[in-house]
């Protein structure tokens, strides 16, 4: 990761949605997603993973977004990506009306500003636009992101034991929300 410089205080912009990538935004989605995950927060990686591996995964998102396969939606500061929700609309036929939010990512550093919240909110109405009906979303039990999902509207559906595996010695159960958009 690049040695980043977030302003607490600093004007964000956005939520925008992201229609055409910028050459860039592979690495700073790995930045964002370093820094959230090293900061103990869950966007789907371990501390312990390598800064490739992230960047990977980025540009896979990326190449979904480019071919509309995923929506993005994102905030910044200064030209510094400090946040990102990630939407993916299902396939198949019979499942066509749902949808996934797949991560909210929001830079440590703004913390407790209600950004999360923004991109959710935004999140919502992208999935409106994009005609879903209803979505879901999973996370790793023992954050406050079970907490946060249900003050927005979610509803918790189940649990799956020990799925989410954080660290060697670190499994959680993974639970799963669905939500009426």
């Amino acid at each position: 990761m690049s040695e980043i410089s977030v302003d607490p205080e600093g004007f964000v912009t956005g939520p925008h949605r992201v229609d055409t990538p910028h050459p860039e935004l592979p690495a700073a989605l790995a930045d964002l997603w370093g820094r959230v995950t090293v900061a103990g927060g869950c966007v789907g990686f371990k501390p312990t993973d390598e800064v490739d591996r992230l960047r990977s995964v980025a540009e896979e998102l990326v190449e979904d977004v480019r071919n509309r396969r995923a929506n993005l939606l994102t905030i910044g500061q200064q030209h510094v990506l400090v946040g990102a929700a990630v939407l993916r609309a299902r396939r198949m036929p019979v499942y066509q009306h749902t949808g996934e939010l797949v991560a909210i990512a929001v830079d440590p550093v703004l913390d407790g500003k209600g950004w999360d919240k923004q991109l959710h909110d935004a999140a919502l109405v992208q999935a409106q636009a994009m005609g879903l009906q209803q979505l879901d979303t999973a996370v790793p039990a023992g954050h406050a992101l079970e907490d946060f999902y249900r003050e927005q509207g979610w509803r918790e559906r189940g649990r799956w034991p020990d799925a989410a595996q954080l660290a060697e010695d670190d499994r959680r159960d993974l639970v799963w929300f669905t939500r009426e958009v």
